[in-house]
């Protein structure tokens, strides 16, 4: 039986709490991703900002704020403003089978891979769609 540990992602790009929302906005830019985990110090997941929750907070500072203001509030914001911090997760031993048809049932875009508390991968359809590839 194949498990999350065999497809997930351990090459992480991570970020801090206290990490500005200017900081996730380069490194999903740079890196090409739209979830990244956030953790502390000992590497426990303590969330996750997504795409869709960095430009919720960003079309609210720009409300309250302006387009002016827009970089300037994006370095001042941690990025415990807009994380998620009701994320779920899933285990390294998790079958393949049933993180896909979580995928399939809740549409998430990525999910933590978490073991004892502390982040060890990350999983997305993406990779999903990777091994499918692989086996055509």
């Amino acid at each position: 039986m194949q498990t999350v540990a065999d497809l997930m992602v351990t090459n992480l790009v991570t970020l801090k709490e206290s990490d500005s929302l200017a900081k996730a906005k380069a490194l999903m830019a740079e890196k090409n991703i739209r979830n990244l985990p956030v953790i502390d110090d000992e590497n426990n997941c303590l969330g996750m900002l997504t795409q869709r929750e960095y430009l919720k907070h960003a079309f609210y500072l720009v409300s309250q704020f302006g387009t002016q203001q827009l970089a300037k509030k994006e370095e001042q914001t941690p990025v415990r403003n807009a994380m998620n911090k009701d994320t779920l997760s899933v285990e390294p031993n998790m079958s393949l089978k049933a993180a896909a048809e979580f995928f399939i049932a809740n549409k998430y875009g990525s999910l933590p891979v978490v073991e004892n508390g502390k982040l060890v991968g990350i999983l997305s359809p993406v990779d999903f769609v990777k091994l499918a590839h692989s086996m055509l």
